[in-house]
């Protein structure tokens, strides 16, 4: 949270250095020996954490003489605010290159010292609350990047950074090129002077105030950005670019955009950033105006994914096809301009409030641009995914909140996140959910947040407690499983009473669900609806609904408006062919049909329950099938179900029990219901003992499970 003063309005105009001012401070630098590293071993980010202190706004002075030597001189001043009395130390952070003096107020700093990436300098007296301190870092070197992904990168024909490591701590990586607090929370202004050969370009965030010629063969790149951004937000991007600029139609009036692409892809350019306004005018339609001066992209020749840099979107060029194949890209880092650059996760623990939001920009995307069928197909897509492989690309199921450093940009944070807010969306209903999200934009605007605010913020707006939804979806691991144990129906006069009897288990937790609406479906066998939502808590509960009809089948979260250990589909059969139920590894051949059918598949992400199998028969561990809906009595049809005993990570270890020696062991057992024995059905195995499917004619209202015949078993 920033204090009472107007951070802005502080550094507005404040210590900007000219080109004409850094020839002569360079020249001072080399008078005095560089400021030696004690270690470089990175100081916990614990010990950095300092609120004693606030970055109003840096002046970046950058100079890239040439790509080759993959080098770069900088002159950083920063201005210091202090937010507490007798402030004697200032910490800050640079990674790696070679610090050559401090100055204090434009005048050297003796008192100056570095351990690792922190450089601790000490004020000659101590100053009051609401004091301003310039700061001015001289470094020079060879910077660096994260292993896996981010950091500062050369390349032979680009210079640029991408402003997370994702193996590094603190992840924020400023501090890989300008010398900085580098956190989620400290939000400050910039300006930006890269000096670079005149063939080159120099892309920043912000405005671009002027283009400084030096006569030397070089040229300054001078950008400003008004607005207070973290250090993670802040960019550079230097290469040989044709600049595309367009003028886009916001909210509140026209917002200039720029592209920086390589030179002869501005054909194809046009093509890939085409639907940029589509992208603006859905995201202020559902979270109000764009907040900052610019749209931009510029492309780097970087093959691991993109960073939402404020104003200047770091993306691959690979992505300049001229086709919108990569829309839902483009549009996940523009959506960031809300989500995590305009409010901002307070620590990596919240990053889903970040990435699980912008992951989920993508199906609101396709739902307003493409249709509401665009939208379930992701969600219901990316929800099977999250269950099949979420715990083995983590390594372990975790909540969304609170993950630890290591999987910060993992499985969890990015698609369980989007999977949950779905939830959330239906938990609340459109209009109290996107009402409430504009709401968020305005009252924590350029400002952190953490999840329990969150949770505190949506609890007040919608007025509703929103307690026992974050302890179900937030805060806990795993999934909750819901399921109709049973139902009973009773004629009362013109009226029908049908008695619901639901139970609740658990994929990877220890933690039932309560007080967790699902929407239940009733049909009777003209296929006439009732709808009606039940509040599910704890492991079983009985549920009564009151319907003018005699139901014939009663369905459980038919559409999936509750992301549970379930994925499931739907088909109205009205004719023979092929039907794939998407995500439920099953499909069914229609041969003959005298009537039409409603068939929906429920893959559950849970082992089957009681009863146990038949002796001599293994079921699978970890998921099963249930057939449901309006079902014809005369009909020639066959289902596949997918069997999968692999351990690669590309299959998700679907069946976990060990293959069986010899595809004769497989079997598919089938129960009529939940209280009823399972027995072997007829079976053909198409396939190998390790994957395949298996096939049979008999599919009727039911559960259905893989299973392994043990060897000398009658």
């Amino acid at each position: 949270m920033r204090g009472s003063y107007d951070k802005t309005m502080l550094a507005k105009g404040c210590f900007k250095r000219f080109p004409s001012g850094r020839l002569f401070l360079i020249f001072v630098v080399l008078l005095f020996p560089a400021i030696r590293s004690f270690s470089e071993q990175k100081a916990p980010p614990e010990k950095y954490r300092d609120d004693s202190i606030d970055i109003l706004h840096y002046n970046i002075n950058l100079t890239i003489p040439n790509l080759t030597a993959k080098t770069l001189t900088g002159i950083t001043d920063l201005q210091v605010y202090t937010t507490r009395d007798s402030v004697r130390n200032i910490l800050l952070m640079l990674d790696h290159l070679t610090v050559d003096s401090v100055w204090i107020n434009e005048e050297r700093d003796h008192h100056v010292f570095r351990k690792g990436n922190i450089i601790h300098i000490r004020l000659q007296e101590p100053q009051d609350k609401g004091s301003t301190v310039l700061v001015t870092v001289f470094y020079h070197g060879r910077p660096i990047h994260d292993p896996h992904w981010g950091g500062f990168y050369f390349t032979r024909r680009a210079a640029f950074n991408m402003g997370v490591g994702m193996t590094v701590t603190p992840h924020p990586f400023g501090r890989s090129w300008f010398p900085c607090i580098d956190n989620f929370t400290d939000k400050a202004t910039y300006d930006y002077f890269i000096t670079v050969p005149d063939t080159l370009v120099a892309a920043c965030p912000g405005s671009l105030e002027e283009v400084i010629h030096n006569h030397d063969g070089t040229v300054t790149w001078h950008w400003n950005l008004s607005d207070p951004i973290s250090s993670y937000l802040s960019s550079v991007a230097v290469s040989s670019y044709t600049i595309l600029r367009d003028s886009l139609q916001g909210m509140q009036g026209l917002i200039p955009a720029y592209y920086f692409v390589p030179k002869g892809k501005a054909a194809s350019a046009k093509g890939t950033f085409s639907h940029v306004s589509e992208y603006l005018r859905i995201y202020e339609s559902l979270f109000g105006p764009y907040p900052w001066e610019k749209i931009g992209y510029a492309t780097v020749p970087f093959n691991k994914g993109a960073m939402e840099h404020a104003t200047c979107i770091s993306v691959p060029e690979y992505i300049l096809t001229g086709t919108h194949d990569f829309d839902e890209l483009l549009a996940h880092e523009f959506s960031h301009s809300w989500f995590g650059n305009l409010v901002t996760c307070q620590t990596a623990r919240d990053m889903w409030l970040n990435e699980g939001w912008a992951t989920y920009c993508e199906a609101l995307y396709r739902e307003f641009s493409r249709g509401r069928a665009g939208y379930t197909r992701y969600i219901h897509t990316n929800h099977r995914r999250v269950l099949q492989f979420a715990y083995i690309a983590d390594k372990g199921y975790y909540p969304v909140f609170g993950i630890p450093d290591n999987l910060t940009y993992g499985t969890t944070v990015y698609k369980k996140g989007a999977d949950i807010i779905h939830t959330l969306r239906n938990f609340l209903g459109d209009k109290v959910f996107f009402d409430a999200m504009k709401k968020y934009f305005r009252q924590f605007a350029f400002m952190n947040i953490t999840t329990a605010e969150f949770e505190t913020f949506l609890s007040q707006t919608t007025h509703q407690n929103m307690e026992d939804f974050f302890n179900t979806w937030i805060y806990t691991p795993g999934f909750p499983h819901f399921s109709l144990d049973s139902f009973i129906i009773i004629r009362d006069r013109d009226d029908y009473v049908t008695g619901l009897f639901l139970k609740q288990r658990l994929r990877g937790r220890t933690d039932y669900s309560y007080n967790t609406p699902v929407k239940v479906t009733l049909l009777d066998k003209t296929w006439k609806q009732h709808n009606e939502k039940v509040i599910i808590s704890g492991p079983s509960m009985k549920k009564t609904l009151i319907t003018s009809f005699r139901p014939v089948a009663v369905m459980l979260n038919m559409n999936q408006f509750v992301s549970d250990a379930t994925s499931s589909d739907y088909k109205i059969i009205k004719q023979t062919g092929a039907y794939t139920f998407n995500n439920c590894f099953f499909r069914l051949d229609v041969k003959t049909l005298n009537d039409s059918a409603f068939v929906r598949v429920i893959h559950h992400w849970t082992g089957p329950d009681l009863p146990a199998p038949p002796p001599g028969f293994i079921l699978s561990e970890n998921r099963y099938w249930s057939i449901e809906g309006v079902l014809p009595d005369s009909v020639a049809w066959k289902g596949s179900f997918v069997y999968n005993f692999s351990r690669s990570m590309r299959n998700g270890y679907l069946d976990t029990l060990p293959a069986p020696s010899s595809k004769e062991m497989l079997k598919l057992l089938y129960r009529p219901s939940l209280h009823t024995s399972w027995r072997e059905i007829p079976v053909k195995v198409t396939g190998n003992p390790t994957s395949g499917m298996l096939l049979t004619p008999f599919i009727k209202e039911g559960d259905y499970c893989v299973a392994i015949k043990r060897s000398g078993s009658s």
